[in-house]
């Protein structure tokens, strides 16, 4: 199964790890903890996106 992508300030489904990539698919940040219900962290980067790891 393919790891759903997650724009910075959308609400987290699942608590656990995640890795933000730049929008050419590049990992810029590993091992931020976001819980379940709260919201993905900004990005200075445009097209940035979050998978779980």
């Amino acid at each position: 199964m393919a790891n759903k992508k997650y724009r910075p300030g959308m609400n987290c489904e699942k608590t656990g790890k995640y890795s933000r990539y730049n929008a050419d698919g590049k990992c810029v940040s590993e091992d931020i903890e976001v819980e379940k219900g709260r919201r993905f962290p900004p990005a200075q980067e445009e097209g940035c996106y979050y998978k779980e790891q």
